[in-house]
């Protein structure tokens, strides 16, 4: 916890250090007062849990005030409802919080360890749950500084865990486990806009708590940090960096005996007779116990790969104790207006369209010293249509796994994201 003091110690004298002098002046009002809604299909793939289609509704700034709600259905590969009440101000422009809720049925590829595991040696633990997430901010100074607390609870249970060809072995304990996190960060925006930067920097730690674990779980916390430059080119584009380091600090390891963990958490292989069902029945097994054990040794940091970093490869895709990344991208707006739209379906403002290209670079390592040691990129193309409130990207990556596509919202390289809510 030491080094979580120190953070918060740093955060608060880098307040103090930085007047508002220093910021980019703001571009636009960052607590938002145009009217929109927007309702729309949404047909997607997000690499690691496939392909879903369904719809989604967004109302932003209702009443003339900042307030945001957003609820969607998607079925597929995946199943996944939600909704999020965003920007509510408790006391205005000062503290403001937010809430959402979503429930998923998922069987997202699960890869071992480290930078270079084998993307063909992946088991899909199949898991239903629903969780709830509040957060609380308070900010100033236009929202170039802020400090949140977040609550995440929920429940979840795995109901068989698929091989990568697809078998199913169903053999293992599908009791509920609830969980609640706790998380703590903050934020120096000194750029031009916190939702489209074009101007200035960015800094963003977060802090996820230890929680209450299981006797041979492990307990640990996890910190991340986020740096992000903007650099005006030409008229209207920019120029973007992303540096961001996440680690986990282990308080207290969890069981990591084979035999211990096969009793508590296997896959009862000795059901299926002794032949090829038994053996990929124990192959199986052993994959997924290793992850436990390992997690239950060092911890596990915030994880590379989907839509916010190495955006070629599957959502997390790769992970360990240590994570680095950097990346960089320029942003070639072809417009910068204000032009409003009402087409039945989608009322609002759009401020621009854009184009991008993009190169990255993660790293992974259950140690500090192996970090710098190993490394894999990703680049492409991106488009993104930028309205009031919103931002709809559409990204492209290849890597050394292939090529991938995706269709999201916000801008990469958030701390945050309804796919990793962390």
């Amino acid at each position: 916890m030491k080094n979580l003091i120190l953070v918060i110690i740093t955060f608060s004298l880098s307040i103090t250090a930085v007047s508002s002098e220093a910021a980019v002046e703001r571009r636009k009002d960052q607590f938002g007062k145009d009217f929109g809604y927007y309702l729309y299909p949404i047909v997607g793939d997000i690499p690691g849990l496939g392909s879903a289609a369904g719809a989604g509704a967004s109302v932003l700034n209702i009443g003339g005030n900042d307030v945001d709600f957003t609820g969607y259905a998607i079925d597929g590969d995946f199943e996944a409802r939600g909704f999020a009440l965003l920007d509510y101000h408790i006391v205005d422009k000062r503290l403001i919080f937010d809430f959402g809720y979503n429930d998923y049925l998922v069987a997202p590829s699960a890869f071992d360890r480290g930078i270079y595991s084998n993307p063909d040696d992946v088991i899909h633990p199949k898991a239903e749950g629903s969780y709830l997430l509040g957060q609380l901010t308070y900010t100033f100074d236009e929202r170039r500084f802020e400090l949140f607390a977040r609550a995440l609870t929920g429940r979840e249970r795995i109901l068989e865990v698929l091989d990568n060809d697809g078998v199913a072995f169903p053999g293992i304990d599908t009791d509920w486990e609830n969980a609640t996190n706790f998380s703590i960060g903050g934020s120096i925006d000194l750029t031009d806009d916190r939702l489209d930067p074009r101007h200035g920097w960015r800094f963003e730690f977060a802090a996820k708590l230890p929680h209450d674990a299981e006797p041979d779980e492990s307990k640990f916390f996890v910190t991340d940090y986020n740096f992000s430059a903007f650099i005006p080119m030409r008229r209207w584009d920019t120029l973007a960096f992303n540096l961001y380091h996440s680690r986990s600090h282990v308080t207290r390891e969890g069981e990591t005996d084979f035999a211990t963990l096969q009793a508590t958490s296997g896959l009862n292989c000795d059901q299926y007779p002794v032949g090829v069902s038994r053996n990929n029945c124990l192959n199986t097994e052993s994959k997924h116990l290793q992850r436990i054990s390992a997690n239950n040794r060092y911890g596990t940091a915030s994880s590379l790969g989907g839509t916010q970093r190495m955006r070629a490869y599957d959502n997390y895709r790769f992970f360990a104790s240590k994570v680095l990344f950097y990346g960089v991208e320029y942003r070639w707006n072809l417009t910068d207006e204000r032009s409003p739209f009402d087409i039945f379906i989608a009322k609002g403002v759009r401020t621009g369209l854009q184009l991008a290209v993009f190169w990255e670079r993660g790293m992974v390592a259950e140690k500090s010293s192996e970090l710098f040691k190993d490394g894999l990129n990703s680049y492409g193309v991106g488009a993104r249509l930028i309205l009031s409130g919103v931002i709809i990207r559409l990204d492209i990556a290849n890597g050394s796994e292939g090529a991938t596509s995706q269709i999201f919202i916000t801008y990469p390289w958030s701390m945050f994201s309804v796919d990793n809510p962390g």
